[in-house]
């Protein structure tokens, strides 16, 4: 269960979830696209998987995988799928 509606649950703040789980030694996920993913996700979206497929595969979001290869100078398609690259992933 994410941060966020656990705290929305307990009527706390986040960072106060986040203190307790850290105290008690439970590891916290990463948000976003870990960096050992980024050379498969270009791969993947340059093959022709969109931005949500990409972050499905691993558990991110499409704004995070975006993010991630954009900053490693991955141009991003406009929204859609490039109908001829279906298939090539």
């Amino acid at each position: 269960m994410p941060i966020g509606q656990i705290a929305e649950k307990l009527e706390i703040h986040r960072h106060t979830v986040a203190r307790h789980l850290e105290h008690r030694g439970i590891t916290i996920r990463v948000r976003g696209l870990a960096n050992e993913h980024i050379a498969e996700a270009i791969r993947l979206y340059e093959g022709g998987l969109t931005l949500a497929e990409v972050g499905q595969r691993y558990g991110a979001s499409a704004q995070a995988v975006r993010r991630a290869i954009s900053a490693k100078g991955v141009t991003i398609r406009p929204r859609g799928r490039n109908r001829h690259l279906v298939g090539s992933a």
